[in-house]
């Protein structure tokens, strides 16, 4: 089951009504991390991803009748168990609603939808200046992976391997 309250916060699936909040705090979050916000074009391709495409997963914290937080996830596959994982790609909290335990409520439903699943596990990325973010999740008991090294390509660098012969 998705729904789980914190004091009085509900999670619950994201609902296509739901899209202009989940824009605003995609866009609070892109202020956080110093990028460009989405524009009305990646905000329209970002929903259509969750609620047409199915691409992507969303849950939204709901405080009364306004969404304070949110999770976008996707399910990934792990070869070698055969079994799917849920990879965290945005946990946002609108910072009017910090510290009170939506980040804590998104999170264990995201824990509930990898059991309910059978997958193998939850796994996000976090910047390495963001030390609150860091605390919070070292506070659920999460891991740092020291064995894995993130990479990726962009940009010129990506467009160059796909001109190669």
């Amino acid at each position: 089951m998705i729904d789980g309250s914190a004091d009085s916060i509900r999670v619950r699936r994201a609902l296509p009504a739901d899209g202009n909040q989940i824009l605003a705090l995609d866009r609070e979050l892109a202020h956080f991390e110093k990028l460009t916000p989405p524009d009305e074009e990646e905000g329209r391709r970002l929903l259509a991803w969750i609620f047409d495409e199915k691409r992507l997963e969303a849950l939204v914290a709901q405080d009364g009748g306004d969404v304070v937080g949110m999770a976008l996830f996707y399910e990934g596959l792990g070869t070698f168990r055969a079994k799917p994982f849920l990879y965290l790609e945005d946990l946002v909290v609108s910072g009017r609603a910090r510290s009170r335990r939506v980040g804590e409520a998104l999170m264990a439903a995201l824990a509930r939808e990898v059991v309910a699943r059978g997958a193998l596990r939850l796994e996000w990325s976090v910047l390495d200046w963001n030390s609150r973010a860091i605390s919070f999740y070292e506070r659920l008991g999460a891991r740092h992976s020291t064995e894995w090294v993130k990479y990726s390509l962009e940009g010129e660098e990506l467009e160059k391997l796909a001109d190669r012969g």
